[in-house]
């Protein structure tokens, strides 16, 4: 094929091309290698370290738009405390998140979630609670003030865990997933400001990769224990997860495996674009 006739190429075949090569990592998984870095590493340790029995808030305060990113975080560390027998809270400020929490939650505990042995002992879903920034700050000045029953109709009184805790204080560690407001800012100031601090109220953070830039100086300053970073940092956790525990809810990575394919795939394009491009202008050829 002529250097004219390739610049000619009708563009179809490069998006057939592409799909083609972006789907097959979800029937045949390339298991590219995978480093875990810093942050997600962070949020493992923080996590591994807490006593059987810690009660774990998983905030799930995120939309559908994100859920590419904030849903393999969640999943992931949901199955590490559950793997860990640590106790979860699962709640929402997002009126969104509401739903997908519930999702997820079955997804880790099973299909019959919340008609498991377990809830109301060890896990309980309150759903969404209302209020934005304030319902965050009414929830961890008192729980049972933000919301009185859980997703499920059911009073919190009627629930054996949230009578362990009546506050922020009475939780061992807030795992926040987050793409906007309110978020892991708001944790800071409405939750760990007004209850001991980052030492009290120990948070991890899942977000979007485009917001972790402007994290980075809470975690510095060690109100952010850990953070996975994107959907790079949802596959780091899968990674541990599975070292570990061995995870049968693997969702990040063949999606990891599709980004890197993709990217391999318009990095050949531009070469053989701008090789071209110089044929035609310095050998003579014709432009199109």
């Amino acid at each position: 094929m002529s250097t004219p006739r390739l610049a000619r190429i009708d563009r179809r075949y490069i998006y057939l091309l592409l799909f083609l090569l972006v789907s097959l990592p979800f029937f045949y998984p390339l298991k590219l290698p995978l480093s875990v870095g810093e942050h997600a590493q962070a949020v493992w340790d923080v996590t591994e370290a807490l006593p059987p029995d810690s009660v774990v808030i998983s905030s799930f305060d995120f939309g559908p738009s994100t859920i590419t990113e904030n849903r393999p975080q969640a999943k992931a560390h949901l199955y590490q405390c559950k793997e860990r027998d640590l106790k979860v809270v699962a709640l929402a400020f997002w009126i969104s998140g509401g739903p997908l929490g519930e999702m997820v939650l079955r997804e880790v505990y099973g299909e019959d979630f919340p008609d498991i042995p377990e809830y109301g002992t060890r896990v309980v879903y309150l759903g969404y609670v209302p209020g934005n920034e304030v319902g965050m700050q009414t929830f961890g000045d008192s729980t049972v003030s933000a919301k009185g029953t859980d997703h499920y109709g059911t009073p919190v009184g009627e629930l054996d865990l949230m009578n362990e805790v009546t506050s922020a204080a009475d939780f061992d560690l807030w795992a926040e997933w987050t793409s906007g407001t309110p978020g892991e800012q708001q944790v800071i100031q409405f939750v760990q400001g007004r209850h001991g601090g980052p030492s009290a109220v120990p948070l991890v953070v899942g977000s979007t990769a485009v917001s972790v830039p402007g994290m980075m100086p809470f975690y510095s300053a060690g109100q952010i224990s850990g953070i996975m970073n994107g959907l790079s940092g949802g596959g780091q956790y899968e990674l541990l997860v599975d070292g570990e525990y061995g995870y049968p809810l693997v969702e990040a990575l063949p999606l990891l495996d599709s980004q890197s394919v993709a990217h391999v795939l318009i990095i050949v394009f531009v070469i053989i674009g701008n090789i071209g491009f110089a044929i035609t202008k310095y050998g003579g050829g014709q432009r199109s």
